[in-house]
């Protein structure tokens, strides 16, 4: 385990600081049902959410997402989300 922990470390060095972000927001994620001990490890049924608690979670993580992108963040075009533009180069 301290192999693993090292190399987590050793490989983390090397992130920004919105990557940095990222990884504790993730790592929050994780364990946030975990209580007091970081690695404490928390059952299935207690882990499960409402569907509610998942749609803020992932609303959370999309903003995110866009505010360490910054504002030029590209958007697919209609067609690109069409079924023609999907599926335009298969017959």
């Amino acid at each position: 385990m301290e192999a693993v922990i090292e190399s987590i470390v050793s490989k983390l060095r090397y992130l920004g600081k919105p990557q940095l972000e990222v990884v504790l927001n993730f790592v929050d994620f994780l364990t946030w049902k975990s209580g007091p001990g970081l690695l404490s490890r928390v059952s299935d049924s207690e882990a499960e959410i409402s569907d509610r608690e998942f749609e803020i979670i992932l609303d959370e993580l999309a903003d995110d997402s866009i505010k360490n992108m910054g504002v030029n963040v590209p958007m697919l075009s209609d067609f690109a989300i069409s079924r023609e533009g999907i599926y335009e180069d298969h017959p």
